[in-house]
């Protein structure tokens, strides 16, 4: 006996340009898919890359502010400084760029455990911790920047007196100093800035990506201006 399929089961197919076309539609939305996971991360990276670059800024700047407030003299663009007729300096490697020398304090006598702070006196307005000062100096070698803090009261080879990194991605600084002349005082302040190219934006995210570029560093900048309150 012969056996006819109902009409249901002989529409239930798909036709060859029903199929072209469904093919189509699904490519276009797995395109648009991994386009949009694509961008997705690259914005993600971005941001990610542009928060560290953030903190290792402000933590920089954070640094250069402390220094300069308790500084007792200062030197620019330079790995020494003179101070009361001394000059001190720190071994800063060939080839780096030098931004700032300054000589701080010696609050503590590290060299005991624990460390013993050492109290001040003051004759003719001058104040004196009864130590020679402690050397700090600031370079870029490479796309880091480094801290060298010198304290005469450790051994040379103690590792305290070590270069530190402080930051991987801040490497431009503009620091420049003022001096303020009015009927009372003059006043010393240092400016500071600096700044950091972001991996991706927006608008232009390709001339980013040349960290040298200004483009590249257009609202990235952050700075202050320090008063050298020990230089009187």
């Amino acid at each position: 006996m012969k056996k006819h399929l109902s009409r249901s089961l002989l529409q239930g197919g798909m036709s060859i340009a029903e199929i072209i076309v469904a093919t189509a539609v699904f490519s276009i939305a797995m395109a648009a898919m991994i386009s949009a996971s694509i961008s997705l991360q690259m914005s993600f990276s971005a941001t990610d890359d542009y928060f560290l670059g953030e903190g290792d800024q402000l933590r920089v700047m954070d640094y250069f502010n402390t220094d300069l407030r308790r500084a007792l003299a200062v030197g620019l663009n330079s790995n020494s400084v003179a101070y009361r007729g001394v000059a001190y300096s720190n071994n800063v490697p060939s080839g780096a760029t030098k931004y700032l020398t300054v000589v701080i304090p010696n609050y503590k006598d590290e060299s005991t455990s624990p460390a013993t702070v050492r109290f001040p006196t003051v004759a003719s307005d001058v104040t004196n911790y009864g130590a020679a000062p402690v050397k700090v100096s600031y370079y870029l070698l490479g796309s880091t920047l480094y801290r060298v803090e010198v304290d005469p009261d450790l051994a040379p080879g103690d590792k305290r007196n070590s270069p530190k990194s402080i930051a991987d991605n801040v490497s431009d600084f503009n620091i420049t100093d003022k001096i303020v002349t009015n009927p009372l005082i003059t006043e010393t302040v240092v400016s500071i800035s600096a700044t950091f190219a972001p991996k991706y934006s927006r608008s232009g995210w390709a001339a980013s990506l040349a960290s040298n570029t200004t483009a590249a560093r257009v609202g990235t900048t952050i700075g202050s201006k320090i008063q050298l309150r020990n230089l009187f």
